[in-house]
């Protein structure tokens, strides 16, 4: 993807140490659903921007639901023990695009709107 936020989203979390594992386990897990919310942020502002252009390429429609399927997988994984999974995906999601120095509301909107994704996809699911 061409789009700066997905590319700062993508790098690899740095190696820890076993001394500090058991405390940055819940640090950890944040990070990561952080960078899955994030990159689907990303995906969804970069197709927002190619769509202004008039030229959405499915390189970026191809990203963009690998993320949203990668969060839709997690939320999966996660809810037995993380019930409130989209307030925690909303934190995580706000605080990395705020990271990657993305505007508070820009940050706020695309995270509403990946989290409002998330939802639908969650509810065809259920039915």
């Amino acid at each position: 993807m061409d789009h700066p936020l997905a590319s700062s989203l993508v790098a690899p979390a740095p190696a820890i140490s076993t001394a500090v594992k058991t405390t940055s386990k819940s640090a950890l897990l944040e990070a990561h659903v952080g960078a899955v919310v994030g990159a689907a942020a990303a995906a969804l502002g970069a197709a927002v921007a190619e769509s202004q252009d008039g030229k959405l390429t499915s390189m970026t429609k191809g990203q963009g639901g690998k993320s949203i399927y990668e969060l839709f997988k997690l939320r999966q994984l996660m809810i037995g023990t993380f019930p409130n999974f989209d307030v925690l995906a909303r934190q995580c999601g706000v605080e990395t695009l705020l990271a990657c120095n993305v505007p508070p509301e820009a940050a706020n909107m695309l995270v509403d709107s990946v989290l409002e994704l998330l939802g639908r996809i969650v509810r065809y699911q259920l039915n």
